[in-house]
């Protein structure tokens, strides 16, 4: 008798695990996903609340000439972190000019990490987000390998970008004048880098170099820009992130 009752039993637990598994949970946020573990790295579409005060807070390092401190780069891992995919869609693209203009990888690297975060396709669109990918590929390894005196040159001056996000300044300076020379001296196709704000002996141009030798998109180092407003630019781009993800939430109200 006592086999016949312990079957039943186990029976009845595997049933409840199961009923458990599978019942609803109506407080679960299906934009993150099926897998809490994974949760955390996928952005809410948005926006959320918090995209305000992460805006108030660039906005105000921005004019506070802050923006490149390495407090801010603190600030904004928290806020990239936590964004909507329609602010880092937004954040994008400014936070790399941002980087590029004050010759900061740090910044660079933010922008880097807001594109990273985009799945959207319409945002993805509206952010330009497909050139900052670019962008931050070629600081990375390049658009090309090979082994010709243009694809030397071109690893020196990501080698000397390597540098600068070291915080090794004047080693970087050094090698990416080197590699500059490197490059007009054997690589004819090599052009000068196209008009930008960014002045021609800070850091920034080094990285304007390096981007611009790695074939990188020129919206991405500024050029035929005049000048750079970065909490300007994040809120023109908020606007098109809005517009982008307009038809999703009006489907979401009408299905």
């Amino acid at each position: 008798m006592q086999k016949p009752i312990l079957i039943l039993s186990l029976v009845a637990l595997v049933a409840a695990c199961a009923h458990e598994e599978i019942a609803p949970n109506q407080d679960k946020d299906w934009e993150h996903g099926l897998d809490a573990d994974l949760s955390t790295s996928i952005a809410p579409l948005g926006p959320i609340d918090s995209d305000q005060g992460a805006y108030n807070l660039i906005r105000r390092r921005e004019k506070e000439h802050s923006l490149g401190s390495r407090l801010t780069a603190v600030e904004l891992d928290e806020i990239v972190n936590n964004s909507s995919q329609v602010l880092a869609s937004a954040l994008a693209l400014p936070l790399f000019k941002a980087g590029v203009y004050y010759g900061q990888p740090r910044l660079i690297e933010k922008g880097c990490a807001s594109a990273n975060r985009v799945t959207h396709s319409a945002l993805r669109s509206s952010g330009s987000i497909d050139a900052v990918i670019q962008a931050c590929a070629a600081l990375a390894s390049g658009s090309k390998q090979g082994s010709d005196s243009c694809s030397e040159g071109q690893k020196k001056l990501r080698d000397a970008y390597g540098l600068l996000s070291q915080d090794k300044g004047p080693e970087a300076g050094r090698a990416a004048a080197e590699a500059v020379r490197f490059l007009r001296d054997r690589c004819t196709k090599m052009t000068p880098p196209l008009r930008t704000p960014v002045d021609p002996s800070s850091r920034g141009f080094l990285v304007v170099w390096v981007l611009h030798a790695n074939d990188a998109p020129p919206a991405t180092f500024l050029a035929g820009e005049t000048a750079i407003a970065t909490a300007e630019a994040i809120n023109e781009g908020f606007l098109r992130g809005v517009q982008a993800v307009r038809p999703v939430a009006s489907a979401a109200k009408n299905p």
